[in-house]
């Protein structure tokens, strides 16, 4: 080869390296190397706790986990998908307490599983949760050297090809000597593998065959795809294949698991022959095989392409030369090293991008990954006294000040606690002017123990389930705030699951009913035994919808139990765009607790059956001479009662519903007390719940209803106007 083409052959070469070594700086130098980027995790906790932790997780800004849930009941699985590889960590969530537990294969990559855990624990730190490692698998210490031994491999597969072609020159000049140069390579690899993988710094002794087979595998394809490009672009092709190999092993250099790279490196890694090679050797030294036929496919994949890419350069080579030799005196040149380029890459690049994209068929479970546990929130203790009776039910209700952070409130649905607490949630709550927070929230929760009541208050000392800000909305759109509605608990060992049932409002003018409601949602809570309720996950079901005759689901709620366990029955209410109906119309739905964030997994009433439509549901009692919006839904021995308030803040009797069961049939009884509201004092008397275990006499039950005023002012001069009042009503 003449100087005056060897000198461009070496700058190019010269140009091209100086990029990789760029790039490799520029990796070295990334504030992100090094960190978490979309690590497979499982969050294990109870379903409806784990899909929102998972989700919370995947939201995170950085993105550094690809989290999926998992149910306690699944636990041992998740623990195992650690230790085959399917998944690089499991965190199993302890809701009875503040302590987690973070399960790492103790066979993988240390720098892995340190930064996988320093991300968990800067997590868990920010909800005053700390978290424990448990280690599966078997810590070799192999899966550190897989670095180093997929890079000699790589170094010695290229340096063979620059050998060969010092020796033999870039192309081998018959197909003969072509494949001859394959054989040759072939043998090294059968060689190389096996002498590589018995290093003693390598580890991998135990695995000493089949590390050896991916070894070789890797000299035989770095080796391979060298010579392919030298096929189709000489001198300069070995250059663009000493790229690719600073490029492409830059994670190898600096020791760092494809995880730990961000863009474009994390995706170069992955589908790159050295990070198949890397991912292979772990699989056989930390993984016991698992997860081992992707990354070999791979190197199948592009072992293929650079066999095709010699080949069909060699007959695109021979084609031009037949073509140059046959063409007539005075036609324009044909630049055979371009043309060949060109003509193989249009053959070549389809077949790798297909080879490459079957190995996508084959099952890598592999689930998407993230934020953890919950919000703690902070609680004051005021004396309430003995509450034996409805008297003092009501003295607590109408004269003790309380709290600054809440000194009125309505609604008062209420669950009793496994240990022996009482939560409530209200609505609309007024703290003291003096708060240090928001003054006015859209609800509120209260603990009450024996003699003391505490007022449950978030770290940002706004709603206990905060406002949602529509940030496409435009300037001066009104906050969707969250009315509670009805409150059920599940029973778990060391704490409770609550689930809250809230309508999504939006004030739309200056009076007590200008608002409009938009949607069911649901708020659930973790209350550790004795411990303050955290706030998990709030979700709206459907989308935002003011239309008054869609139903809005949970305006009462209670847990039903049968052969397979509780169910959810969640009562929607309604109002037609008819005259002369003031009620609600009442409907049926229900869910597993686990599943009762997803509406697809709901099913409605229709009469006969439980239906997947919500289209379907039935209409168990009527608007005319309906119920409130919101109501209580309970069963007595043997009836189940619907208490409400007939025909909403118009009307004046409070009223129940009986039935054999919860499906109904509903049929109204004579009004068990008179709730009128006053239109000359503007005295607003509405929402009656009952509570079914507070002060509990046979026959009997506990009612509360809510109190308001048209005179808003009113209201603020005075909040205790602004509180609940009980009764004791006899039961049909």
């Amino acid at each position: 080869m003449s100087s005056a083409v060897r000198r461009p052959a070496v700058l190019v070469c010269l140009l091209l390296l100086g990029g990789g070594i760029a790039s490799l700086v520029g990796l070295a130098v990334h504030p992100d190397t090094g960190t978490p980027h979309s690590v497979p995790l499982v969050v294990v906790a109870p379903g409806v706790v784990a899909d929102a932790l998972a989700d919370e997780a995947n939201a995170l800004d950085d993105r550094p986990f690809a989290a999926v849930a998992a149910d306690e009941a699944d636990g041992e699985q998740a623990r195992d998908e650690v230790a085959d590889g399917t998944v690089v960590a499991t965190l199993v969530v302890d809701l009875a307490g503040t302590r987690d537990t973070l399960v790492l294969n103790a066979g993988r990559d240390p720098g892995l599983n340190d930064a996988v855990l320093d991300r968990v624990r800067q997590n868990e730190a920010t909800r005053d949760r700390t978290v424990r490692v448990e280690r599966v698998g078997q810590r070799t210490g192999a899966a550190s050297h897989a670095y180093d031994l997929c890079l000699v491999a790589a170094v010695l597969g290229f340096l063979a090809v620059v050998v060969m072609s010092a020796r033999g020159g870039p192309v081998a000049l018959t197909l003969r000597r072509g494949a001859g140069r394959i054989v040759e390579l072939a043998a090294l690899a059968v060689v190389a593998g096996p002498t590589l993988a018995a290093l003693p710094w390598t580890g991998v002794a135990s695995d000493h065959a089949a590390v050896a087979a991916v070894v070789g595998l890797h000299v035989l394809v770095v080796a391979v795809l060298t010579l392919a490009l030298e096929s189709l672009a000489g001198l300069t092709g070995l250059a663009l294949a000493a790229l690719s190999f600073v490029v492409l092993n830059a994670p190898l250099v600096a020791r760092l698991d494809p995880l730990l790279l961000p863009s474009p490196w994390a995706a170069m890694a992955s589908w790159s022959p050295s990070g198949a090679a890397y991912r292979a050797v772990e699989a056989l030294t930390a993984l016991d095989g698992d997860q081992l036929l992707r990354p070999v496919l791979v190197l199948l994949a592009w072992l293929a392409t650079g066999l095709l890419t010699l080949l069909s350069a060699r007959w695109v080579r021979a084609r031009l030369r037949a073509l140059v030799a046959s063409s007539a005196a005075g036609d324009a040149p044909v630049r055979i090293g371009d043309v060949r380029v060109w003509w193989s890459l249009a053959v070549v690049v389809p077949a790798a991008a297909l080879l490459l994209s079957a190995t996508l068929l084959v099952p890598e479970s592999a689930p998407p990954a993230g934020a953890l546990p919950s919000r703690a929130s902070q609680t004051e203790c005021v004396a309430t006294g003995e509450l034996e009776d409805v008297a003092d039910l009501n003295r607590v209700a109408g004269r003790l000040r309380g709290s600054p952070a809440f000194q009125g409130g309505d609604v008062g649905a209420d669950v009793l606690l496994q240990d022996g607490r009482r939560l409530w949630v209200f609505g609309d709550t007024l703290r003291d002017p003096d708060f240090d927070g928001q003054t006015f929230v859209r609800n509120s929760m209260l603990v009450v123990g024996p003699g003391c009541l505490s007022v449950v208050v978030p770290p940002e000392r706004d709603a206990v389930i905060p406002d949602r800000t529509d940030a496409s909305a435009p300037p001066g759109t009104p906050p969707v705030g969250y009315w509670p509605m009805s409150v059920g608990r599940v029973e778990r060992p060391g704490y409770d699951l609550v689930s809250v049932a809230t309508q999504r409002v939006r004030t739309v003018g200056d009076g007590a009913f200008d608002f409009e409601n938009l949607g069911t949602s649901i708020a659930v809570f973790v209350v550790p035994r004795g411990g303050t309720p955290q706030l998990v996950t709030q979700r709206d079901i459907g989308a935002d919808d003011a239309d008054t005759t869609r139903t809005t689901w949970g305006a009462a709620a209670t847990i039903v139990h049968d052969g397979d366990g509780p169910w959810v029955y969640l009562y929607g209410t309604s109002r037609p765009d008819t005259s002369g109906a003031f009620g609600f119309a009442m409907r049926l739905a229900r869910v597993r607790p686990d599943d009762i964030l997803d509406a697809r997994r709901w099913r409605y009433w229709d009469g006969a059956a439980w239906a997947p439509s919500e289209r379907s549901a039935a209409t168990l009692i009527p608007a005319q001479g309906g119920v409130s919006q919101t109501l209580s839904v309970f069963r007595d021995r043997d009836t189940w009662y619907a208490l409400s308030k007939q025909d909403e803040v118009l009307g004046t009797n409070l009223t129940v519903w009986t039935a054999p069961s919860p499906t109904g049939p509903f049929t109204p009884q004579p009004p068990l007390a008179q709730l009128p509201s006053d239109t000359v004092t503007g005295l607003l008397r509405y929402m009656p719940l009952a509570h079914p275990d507070l002060l509990p006499r046979p026959g009997t039950m506990v009612v509360s209803y809510s109190r308001n005023s048209t005179d808003v002012g009113e209201v603020v001069r005075d909040p205790l106007l602004y509180r609940p009042r009980f009764l004791r009503v006899t039961l049909p």
